[in-house]
C-alpha cells in the first residue's frame, strides 16, 4: 500500500477518534484499518498511537506526524480543486502540431472564432510537414493527414482529404492535358516526399479499373508550400489534398486534370499521448475543430466508427472520454 494512502488512514483515525468509523467509511475491517497503522508505524521507525481495548492515544511523535500529514493532504486538496477548476474554466496553454498547409488553411483561420468561445485558452500552435514526435515536442494534440502507422499514440478520425490531381493553365497549355494517368510517364511531376509511395500515383476509372503509374520529375519536395507555389509557376502536375488549392482553383490559377478518375481519399486524425489522459481543453479543441469540419466541403468527415490502426475510434466529447490506438 502507498505511503500516501497509510497517511490518509492515519489522520482519519485520528480525526474520528477510532478505527471502526474509519473502517465504515472505507468499506473495510478494524483489523485492516490497524494493520495499515501499524505499516505506518513500521515505516517510519516510530510509535504513532498508544491503543487501548476501548481507546487510542498519540504518541508525541504522532502529534507532530499528524500536523505534518494534516499538511500535505490539504496542499494535495488544494491541489487538486486547483486543476479542476482551471480545466472547468478551459484555461492554460495547449500545445498543438499540424501540416504546415493545414495549420495556415484551415486551423489559423478558425482560431478567432475559438478564442471567442474559450477566451482563458492559449494555442502554441507548431506547424511541420514531418511527423513531430509528440513526448519529445510536448505536444498536446496533433492533427496527421494519412494513414497512421505509430500503434503507439491514440487516434481519433475527424475527416477525410479528397485528392486530386493539379496543373496550371501555363503548364498544360505548353505541355498539353494528360486523358489518362499512363500519359503522366511523360510529365513533369512534382512529387511530395512525405508520402510513403512518393512516386507512385494511384487512380481509380470509372469502369472501377485500377491504374498506378510510377511518375517522376525535376522537382521533389518535403513542402507543400513549395509545391503549391511550384504548381502555381507552371513547374509541373502535382497529386495532392485538393483543400490545399481551394483559392487557387477558385482563381484559375490551376485546374484539376483527369478529373474522370478517383483518387484515393487521405484520412484525417486528430492523436495523443497514450500516457496523457486527454485533458477536457483538449476534448473541446477538438470536438470545436470536429464541428468545424463537419461543414466544411473541402474535409468531408468519416461518421462511420471503425476499428484498426488509422480509422475512426469513437468520439471525443467535451469530456475528452477517448480510447484506442493508432
Amino acid at each position: 500500500m502507498d505511503r500516501l494512502q497509510l497517511m490518509e488512514t492515519f489522520v482519519r483515525v485520528v480525526e474520528t477518534g477510532n478505527f471502526s468509523a474509519v473502517a465504515r467509511e472505507e468499506r473495510s475491517t478494524q483489523s485492516s484499518i490497524s494493520k495499515q497503522v501499524q505499516a505506518l508505524e513500521t515505516l517510519l521507525g516510530a510509535k504513532l498511537l498508544v491503543r487501548s481495548t476501548r481507546s487510542h492515544a498519540l504518541t508525541e511523535a504522532g502529534k507532530r506526524y499528524y500536523e505534518r500529514c494534516r499538511q500535505v493532504l490539504d496542499t494535495l486538496e488544494e491541489a487538486r480543486v486547483e486543476i479542476q477548476r482551471t480545466e472547468n474554466e478551459i484555461s492554460g496553454v495547449l500545445r498543438v502540431a499540424a501540416p504546415v498547409s493545414f495549420g495556415r488553411l484551415h486551423i489559423v483561420p478558425r482560431l478567432g472564432s475559438f478564442f471567442a468561445r474559450y477566451p482563458k485558452l492559449k494555442i502554441d500552435l507548431q506547424l511541420d510537414d514531418s511527423f513531430v514526435d509528440l513526448v519529445v515536442g510536448g505536444i498536446d494534440v496533433a492533427f496527421r493527414v494519412g494513414e497512421l502507422k505509430d500503434s503507439r499514440l491514440i487516434a481519433r478520425r475527424i475527416g477525410t482529404a479528397h485528392r486530386a490531381a493539379l496543373a496550371s493553365p501555363g503548364y498544360l497549355a505548353q505541355h498539353g492535358e494528360p486523358q489518362h494517368p499512363n500519359e503522366l510517364r511523360a510529365h513533369q511531376c512534382i512529387v511530395y516526399t512525405g508520402l510513403a509511395n512518393l512516386n507512385e500515383w494511384s487512380f481509380q476509372g470509372e469502369d472501377g479499373a485500377q491504374h498506378t503509374v510510377h511518375v517522376n520529375g525535376h522537382l521533389q519536395s518535403n513542402s507543400s508550400e513549395a509545391i503549391r507555389q511550384a504548381v502555381v509557376e507552371g513547374l509541373g502536375i502535382c497529386y495532392t489534398p485538393q483543400w490545399v488549392y481551394g483559392d487557387d482553383i477558385r482563381a484559375g490559377r490551376v485546374k484539376p486534370i483527369l478529373t474522370r478518375y478517383r483518387l484515393p481519399p487521405l484520412p484525417l486524425n486528430v492523436v495523443f499521448q497514450p500516457a496523457r489522459r486527454p485533458s477536457i481543453k483538449i476534448g473541446h479543441f477538438v470536438s470545436f475543430f470536429a464541428d468545424e469540419f463537419s461543414r466544411d466541403p473541402d474535409i468531408s468527415p468519416m461518421l462511420a466508427s471503425q476499428d484498426g490502426e488509422g480509422n475512426a475510434l469513437g468520439g471525443l466529447g467535451a469530456s475528452a472520454g477517448l480510447t484506442g490506438a493508432r
